[in-house]
């Protein structure tokens, strides 16, 4: 199956459903622009290696010379060690290549550096010749992952796509293809091999090779769907490489490395989110342990040490945990990874020092072979960045695909469950939208609405804003905010999402590294169904004056208020003060005062601190204003 992820949700059950969940790949990702690097005039030494552990974004260009290609750590589960680069059908900007059609073509390219293999410079310079079996070794996962279709990830190529790696010959000024595979499944590959990652290992010895502006390059072949459904046509063909190495001494077959490192991401260390308000964190809110998964690519068992720490703001360490020496089982033959509960499970003793305010802490993970480490140090370190702000978030900012439901209702009901804590004002709703080709979904409509919990899904509409918005992109791959008319008062357990008017694609951004399925809800009749899309909608409930505070429109030739700070009674100058009224929200969002409009607004009883102040006049565009009283 290719481009599209149709999935007709509960469709083995014998409940009737009106609607289908759709996943499609992304026409647009939130990469780095980088323009293509000039090659440094001293061209790289061997050893040659990157396994795009460190980074993301574009290429190292100390070790590349173009940025289509792009690195990550999300686009393939379980690589060699953490990190990839993927090739795809997206340009260096992020958007389909201009030449994108149904038909195979040219897509993305990973151009090394000229690379000296003239020459060994360690431990004595000498020249290299063929008897050095010097080899060029990678591995590669096709996209779309492997397993329940619900549960993939990326897109496959198909048979007339293509990856294939070609060597520059500096004596005829031409490359040469000495390595290619058509388009094929994760799923064959690994009924094939029994391996989830593919490793390739190329010898270099035609001598026209062993010159000092020697390069390689990977090139793919992507083709967009025939006929897409408008808002669908996206992204395609992933393919995706790690653990690129070239260097001497070495065998066809050879994939041992004496590297102790880290296979996945950082996790989170609050229970159920990503992020959470700063309000709203309770020590409930903590995991008991977290998750990691430790590879050792070696051929036996080798010692290693783990440990955490924990930053703050200020770069100040405010927790460490030392889970000490475990043997760590070599990977091959039996793909073993840590199982030592000290480094794979490590306990989380902590609970974050977090106030009302906004604020966020830096969670550091080491694990070292031995005891000074071993040659391959990037990979031995990831962390995580725990934000307590003024959302939820279930997903971790990077989307991997696009979310929409196909339906002939006139209306889509979307809905994602938050629990909280305290009682809190929503004020506004962060949407991800995934931009398509052409635009095609930009300027669907949509109401904010919020539900009440009736048994674990959506029951009564408690609210449906009064603003009727639009699918719209700030031009960064970023989230939008879009705010609600009147912050409304919510506690316990609701449901956030939106009212879809007409049945046009969404492509809402859908975060494939952190199942939440269980929390998501569509309905396009009478009845809800739960997804088993296995992810995360990109879908952020805002709280308090800090959700609105962006968009304040002190508008002086309408409104003057005045002294600002204050030390409690504030004048306020208005020329269009008949049927105007006024809201006065605290910091947490809580209204505390609210009326019709007067010369002066008495807040002496109030505590100090920040304060939002809304004006909405009969005729007239509503003011904002930020207050400090002193």
């Amino acid at each position: 199956m290719k481009k599209v992820f149709v999935l007709l949700l509960i469709g083995f059950l014998t409940l009737q459903v009106s609607a289908q969940e759709y996943l499609v790949p992304l026409q647009q990702a939130p990469r780095s622009c980088v323009s293509v690097t000039k090659a440094d005039p001293r061209p790289v030494v061997l050893p040659f290696f990157d396994d795009f552990s460190s980074y993301t974004g574009a290429p190292n260009p100390q070790l590349w010379l173009n940025a289509d290609a792009y690195v990550n750590q999300d686009y393939a589960i379980l690589p060699p060690t953490i990190g990839m680069v993927t090739l795809d059908a997206l340009d260096a900007q992020g958007v389909l290549h201009a030449t994108a059609t149904t038909s195979p073509f040219s897509a993305d390219t990973l151009l090394s550096q000229p690379i000296r293999l003239d020459s060994l410079f360690t431990p004595v310079r000498r020249r290299l010749q063929p008897s050095d079996s010097i080899y060029l070794s990678f591995y590669y996962v096709p996209g779309g992952s492997t397993g329940n279709p619900w549960e993939l990830m990326g897109d496959c190529p198909d048979e007339g796509d293509s990856l294939f790696l070609e060597f520059y010959n500096p004596s005829t000024q031409k490359w040469a293809v000495v390595w290619s595979i058509g388009g094929i499944s994760q799923d064959s590959l690994l009924a094939q091999t029994g391996e989830l990652w593919q490793f390739v290992g190329i010898p270099i010895v035609n001598t026209d090779y062993l010159s000092a502006q020697f390069q390689f390059r990977f090139r793919n072949y992507a083709s967009l769907d025939v006929n897409p459904k408008p808002g669908i046509s996206a992204n395609c063909d992933q393919w995706n490489l790690d653990y690129i190495h070239i260097g001497t001494g070495r065998r066809k077959n050879e994939r041992i490395a004496r590297d102790v490192a880290f296979v996945s991401k950082a996790p989170s260390l609050l229970l159920h989110y990503q992020a959470m308000p700063a309000r709203q964190f309770r020590a409930a809110d903590m995991v008991d342990a977290c998750s990691l998964t430790i590879t050792n690519l070696y051929s036996q068992p080798l010692a290693s040490s783990y440990q955490y720490n924990i930053y703050n703001e200020s770069g100040s360490r405010i927790h460490h945990y030392d889970g000490g020496h475990e043997n760590v089982p070599a990977y091959y033959p039996n793909h073993t990874y840590q199982t030592a509960v000290a480094h794979a499970s490590p306990s989380v003793n902590f609970v974050y020092p977090v106030s009302n305010r906004q604020q966020s802490f830096v969670v550091e993970h080491i694990v070292t072979e031995g005891v000074s480490g071993d040659g391959r140090r990037a990979n031995d370190t990831i962390r995580f960045c725990q934000k307590f702000a003024d959302y939820y978030a279930y997903d971790d900012g990077v989307p991997e695909n696009g979310y929409g439901l196909s339906s002939t209702s006139s209306k889509i009901f979307i809905a994602n469950r938050f629990v909280l804590n305290t009682p809190d004002t929503l004020t506004a709703l962060d949407l991800y939208f995934n931009q398509t080709r052409n635009h095609e979904n930009a300027g669907i409509k949509f109401y904010i609405c919020v539900w009440a919990n009736r048994e674990g899904q959506p029951g009564s509409l408690l609210l449906r804003d009064e603003v009727r918005q639009s699918v719209s992109f700030d031009g960064l791959n970023k989230y939008v905010r879009y705010k609600l008319k009147n912050g409304f008062r919510v506690s316990d357990t609701i449901f956030v999402g939106i009212e879809q008017q007409g049945n046009a694609y969404l492509n809402l951004g859908f975060d494939r590294s952190n199942d939440t399925r269980q929390h998501i809800y569509y309905r396009t009749g009478s009845s809800w169904q739960q997804s088993i899309l296995s992810g995360s909608l990109m879908l952020r409930p805002c709280f308090g004056i800090s959700a609105t505070a962006d968009i304040e429109r002190a508008q002086t030739s309408q409104c003057r208020i005045y002294p600002n700070p204050t030390q409690g009674i504030l004048n306020i100058e208005t020329s269009n003060e008949e049927g105007a009224t006024y809201r006065l929200y605290n910091a947490r969002g809580i209204l505390v005062k609210q009326g019709n409009i007067k010369p002066t607004l008495n807040m002496e009883n109030l505590p100090r601190g920040l304060y939002l102040l809304q004006i909405h006049y009969a005729n007239a565009q509503p003011s904002i204003h930020k207050i400090m009283l002193q």
